[in-house]
């Protein structure tokens, strides 16, 4: 009688440990479904962020110079030149008069093979600064037009020949006095303007949309720091790699 009794209660003690151990899995199993969604949404946060790429200034300067090499403007000028010499010689005897009139074409610009890196400052992606060579008066192209240009008049003594010496120095004199209007012009001014603008254009077709020209070399900015929003991470750029380098594999 009494080992049927402890039968009975072993048989109870097992269905009620299965019973609570089927109780525990099943909590478990619940709770881990619970979490589960909760899981993948954090997962879904944690994403991948595309890399900003800003353009180095040495592209930039590529492309300036691969596109708009010189940058010029142009003016037409005219000025009227007279010389003399030996007029208070024997009465003017021998004596020489002469009147020039000068037409010239006198052109300024930007060098931009002279734009270094140096020059450009990338900040962001949105602004770049860029110190452009200054704009100069081109002295060394023919000032002078000659086709146009002539001998208005001229007056010799009796005594005396014309002097070819006394035209060629006036026409030198001719072609320093074209320059100089010009330099009082806002000429070179015109050309920097311009200028600009050409480089301008060039910049904002890398997605700059704030193009700062500066005086002189630009001020050195801190490193653009990408924001990343807070469970977005940033992906690896992507470095190329050489022709005929092996892969892995190979």
């Amino acid at each position: 009688m009494l080992r049927k009794i402890m039968y009975l209660f072993l048989i109870i003690f097992f269905l009620m440990g299965t019973l609570a151990a089927y109780t525990i899995f099943a909590g478990v199993n619940t709770a881990r479904q619970a979490v589960s969604p909760v899981g993948d949404f954090v997962r879904q946060l944690a994403i991948p962020a595309t890399p900003v790429v800003l353009p180095s200034p040495s592209v930039i300067v590529n492309q300036i110079q691969g596109e708009a090499e010189l940058v010029t403007v142009s003016m037409k000028l005219e000025r009227i030149i007279t010389a003399e010499r030996n007029n208070d010689i024997m009465w003017g005897l021998l004596g020489e008069n002469l009147l020039f009139v000068a037409h010239g074409h006198v052109e300024a610009g930007i060098d931009l093979s002279q734009l270094r890196q140096e020059d450009i400052v990338v900040v962001d992606p949105e602004t770049v600064m860029i110190n452009l060579p200054p704009a100069r008066i081109y002295e060394e192209k023919p000032i002078l037009d000659t086709e146009r240009s002539y001998v208005a008049n001229r007056r010799t003594g009796l005594l005396t020949r014309a002097d070819p010496q006394l035209e060629t120095d006036v026409r030198r004199e001719a072609e320093q006095q074209l320059i100089q209007a010009a330099r009082e012009s806002e000429l070179t001014a015109e050309a920097q303007r311009r200028g600009e603008l050409v480089v301008d254009a060039l910049v904002r077709a890398f997605g700059f949309t704030n193009v700062v020209f500066t005086d002189g070399p630009p001020p050195q900015v801190a490193p653009f720091q990408q924001e990343v929003p807070k469970g977005y991470i940033l992906t690896p750029v992507p470095t190329a790699v050489p022709a005929g380098t092996p892969t892995p594999g190979q």
